[in-house]
């Protein structure tokens, strides 16, 4: 099965130390939140109670939100600007009242850039000290292992989840962006839906990985 180029970077760049996180955390570890329906339409409720003023007003607030994280240099925006939005919706689930959320989630944003500024600095000082850099062995054993694993999981979707996963993740900033609205519009779905559907799959395959991995390596 061919593996599009986004899974395949994120199998090959993946260090043993982190398999080995993954691992433990397959064998015991809480269960990590999800992203629910009933939970991002709370979300939207607090943005507005009716649902198409809803749907337009949380699609500015992303926009806004990778512009932000974006004109700050900070690496994949679109990911950061989900983070802050699951972030404010896991605290409306579990039944905090917040009186502005547009507010509260670019607060949320500024102490989410502090965190990654932090993180790129750490990351900066960490490669100072390396002696020298190892290009990744896109042919070695443990990359394949990694490879075999993710080819494994994906061919256990169901054909249209492991399109709607591949096709989802697919591509870089405006293409990416394009590219998910033309499939939303493709499936009749709403972005919003489409991208809760998408992150549940990554999860799960995730999930398998972890397992598979853990199986390879007894």
């Amino acid at each position: 099965m061919a593996v599009p180029p986004t899974f395949r970077l994120v199998a090959q760049r993946t260090q043993s130390a982190s398999d080995r996180r993954l691992a433990a955390r397959v064998r015991a570890a809480p269960e990590k939140w999800k992203l629910t329906r009933e939970g991002f339409d709370r979300f939207l409720f607090r943005l507005d109670s009716d649902r198409d003023a809803a749907g337009r007003k949380y699609e500015v607030l992303r926009s806004k939100l990778i512009s932000y994280f974006d004109w700050r240099n900070c690496p994949f925006p679109e990911d950061h600007a989900d983070e802050a939005l699951n972030r404010v919706t896991r605290k409306i689930a579990a039944g905090e009242e917040l009186r502005d959320v547009s507010t509260y989630v670019f607060g949320v944003a500024r102490m989410m850039l502090l965190e990654i500024v932090r993180r790129m600095e750490n990351e900066r000082t960490a490669l100072h000290q390396l002696p020298a850099v190892t290009p990744i062995d896109t042919e070695s054993d443990e990359t394949q292992e990694r490879m075999d694993c993710l080819r494994q999981c994906l061919a256990a979707l169901p054909q249209k989840s492991r399109e709607l996963v591949t096709e989802y993740y697919e591509g870089d900033g405006a293409t990416k962006i394009k590219r998910r609205r033309d499939l939303a519009a493709n499936l009749g779905m709403q972005l919003n839906a489409l991208r809760i559907r998408a992150c549940r799959l990554r999860e799960k395959l995730e999930e398998c990985m972890g397992r598979c991995l853990v199986s390879k390596r007894g």
